[in-house]
């Protein structure tokens, strides 16, 4: 699903996003909503990949879900950790460590 402009607002729709941002976006979005409504989640890019986007979503590649963690990460909406390890782990950059 593709979050379509609608008098400014961004909307789900059915049409499929084919400009590379606009995808970025729309997973950028979907993961903004996924941490509001689980505060305490943390995962591995992989795991926001297979867990926190919806299943239209689930099949954009690697990159574009990086990409998008990336800009969150900058926006303070996610905090990365890297673990012992190795792993970097992301959670909501909103809550207190």
């Amino acid at each position: 699903m593709r979050r379509a402009l609608t008098s400014g607002l961004r909307t789900r729709s059915s049409a499929i996003p084919t400009n590379h941002d606009d995808v970025v976006q729309d997973i950028a979005a979907e993961i903004r909503h996924y941490i509001l409504a689980h505060p305490d989640a943390a995962d591995s890019i992989d795991g926001i990949h297979r867990w926190w986007l919806m299943p239209a979503l689930r099949d954009e590649s690697p990159q574009r879900v990086e990409a998008a963690v990336a800009q969150l990460v900058r926006e303070r909406v996610l905090r990365h950790i890297v673990q012992e390890d190795g792993r970097v782990i992301y959670s909501n950059g909103q809550k207190p460590w």
